[in-house]
């Protein structure tokens, strides 16, 4: 089987595994990464559309009633596709991707880091089916309180949607923890690298995240996730 060959296969392979995920009934949420709509330092910021986007769907996974695409799932179709994120902007193209990866709404977030030392988020929620717009928020905040910004989010556009806000057993609240700015960049220069497969310097950005923030708990799951894919050759 030659390489073109093998590609298709998996493509296909991928297109029914990510399809199934209509059989529970639960809405079906796809987040794209964050526009970076920053000013001040905004290279070096431009991880953060990575990062913000990995501690939403996060946040968003913690429920019960609804369901989540991976990113690497959606990115791994999109290159398939040859298509960018920002492509999906465009119905039609928004209508097919969504059906294919079996999504009733996909997330589009954007943020903007003033020179305060205060992020504003804003989130809106386009139905797959019609292209519009069916909810938008936004939450103005300092850096520091990023995820309890970001918490309030999904909780609001869960509820926004009529979905249960139930959380999964075992699940752990990200209320009330305070990260440092760089230790969220570091966290979302991890991210990308995860997403690139390069796993190695994704465990040495999370791990430097979490120099700075030992308690960071988002940090601490990927790290734990990439650890385990690079003992299992994954």
């Amino acid at each position: 089987m030659n390489g073109e060959t093998m590609r298709r296969w998996t493509f296909c392979l991928f297109i029914l595994m990510t399809s199934r995920v209509f059989a529970s009934g639960h809405p079906t949420l796809a987040v794209l990464d964050f526009e970076n709509n920053s000013i001040f330092k905004a290279n070096e910021y431009r991880v953060l559309s990575q990062g913000l986007a990995e501690i939403l769907i996060s946040e968003f996974d913690r429920f019960e009633d609804i369901q989540i695409v991976e990113r690497r799932k959606m990115n791994h179709l999109l290159d398939e596709l040859k298509l960018s994120q920002s492509g999906l902007m465009q119905n039609d193209l928004s209508v097919q991707v969504g059906k294919m990866l079996g999504v009733q709404y996909f997330v589009f977030g954007a943020f903007l880091v003033g020179y305060d030392d205060r992020m504003r988020i804003d989130v809106r929620i386009v139905e797959v089916e019609t292209g519009l717009t069916v909810k938008s928020q936004d939450i103005t905040g300092k850096t520091k309180q990023v995820l309890d910004l970001i918490q309030k989010l999904s909780r609001g556009l869960i509820k926004d949607l009529d979905i249960k806000g139930n959380r999964k057993k075992g699940s752990e609240s990200i209320r009330g923890e305070r990260i440092d700015m760089n230790a969220l960049v570091q966290f979302s220069h991890g991210v990308v690298h995860e997403d690139l497969g390069e796993l190695q310097m994704a465990r040495d950005f999370y791990m430097k995240a979490l120099s700075l923030e030992p308690d960071f708990s988002r940090a601490q799951e990927r790290l734990q996730i990439v650890d385990h894919r690079l003992r299992s050759g994954n």
